[in-house]
């Protein structure tokens, strides 16, 4: 997030802002930070698809239903404590 910080002086505010009493006649300093952030772009379907398309076959299907994986996992890792 950017930010811009930049000292005034009051008189230069007061044709955008009104200020207390208390603020006139000094320098001030003025901190400028967006009210909220930039939306993340949404990724169109051409790119979600062309995602997909690349990852489909990366884990080889075994006919293995998640229980089945469950277990492998289990017998895998159980060892090595």
């Amino acid at each position: 997030m950017e930010v811009v910080r930049k000292i005034l002086n009051a008189s230069q505010l007061l044709s955008v802002i009104p200020l207390p009493e208390a603020f006139k006649n000094r320098k001030l300093e003025v901190i400028v930070i967006p009210a909220e952030e930039p939306a993340e772009r949404v990724k169109d379907k051409k790119e979600i698809e062309a995602a997909v398309d690349f990852l489909t076959g990366s884990i080889p299907d075994e006919g293995m239903d998640l229980e089945d994986y469950r277990n492998e996992r289990l017998k895998k890792y159980e060892a090595a404590n």
